[in-house]
């Protein structure tokens, strides 16, 4: 996945000047994507063990994407509970890393409720644009929104990770033969879609500001 990431965030870079705020943290979060990859990649080689570092990781990419999901969803009340979820979340990550789970384990507890959660992000900003009344007025297709292209990358990848989060360490602990690869393989595949689908949202960022 890392040179997948590296080719999308060529073309993000050069055009991030046309990106608008939300459209900002969606680039912030691929940036700490291939952060992500390649950190864990050099960490992997040389300790043998990189979980620590995924679960920092996804601490700060659910930051990153609870800010993207709060400038995107239009309510204010919904905006403000996606703020305060932040502080239980992160108290949840400490307990997990710390010591429900340790640090040198997949922090399932952790990934579960944080996948959970964008997941809900998610629908909420899809509900918003089917009954969005300025798109329906202004004529304006979903298709054609550069966010709608970028949740739906985000939505595809976070339904596999959460099949990933809830199953990780009951197939790490019993190694039920090749059956724990199936879901890894799942999450790959995902990412690529996610990929594929962010490239067509900075399309649609080209065509309308470029």
């Amino acid at each position: 996945m890392t040179g997948i990431e590296c080719l999308i965030l060529i073309p993000f870079t050069l055009s991030s000047r046309l990106l608008n705020k939300a459209e900002r943290w969606a680039y912030y979060y691929l940036i700490s994507s291939v952060f992500f990859a390649v950190g864990s990649a050099i960490i992997a080689r040389l300790l043998n063990n990189n979980l620590w570092f995924t679960s920092i990781m996804n601490l700060v990419q659910f930051i990153v994407l609870s800010v993207y999901y709060a400038c995107l969803i239009k309510n204010t009340f919904t905006q403000k509970i996606i703020k305060i979820l932040l502080l239980p979340a992160i108290v949840i990550f400490f307990l997990d890393f710390l010591k429900l789970e340790g640090i040198f384990s997949f922090n399932s507890i952790f990934m579960t409720i944080r996948t959970f959660l964008l997941l809900c992000y998610g629908v909420i900003f899809f509900i918003q644009l089917l009954f969005d009344e300025e798109l329906i007025r202004e004529s304006i297709f979903i298709n054609t929104l550069p966010n709608f292209w970028f949740n739906s990358g985000l939505f595809i990848y976070l339904c596999s990770s959460f099949f990933h989060a809830l199953t990780y360490n009951f197939f790490l602990r019993h190694s039920v033969g090749n059956t724990n690869l199936i879901i890894p393989s799942l999450v790959f595949i995902s990412g690529i879609i996610e990929a594929i689908l962010f490239y067509i949202g900075l399309m649609k960022v080209k065509q309308q500001r470029g």
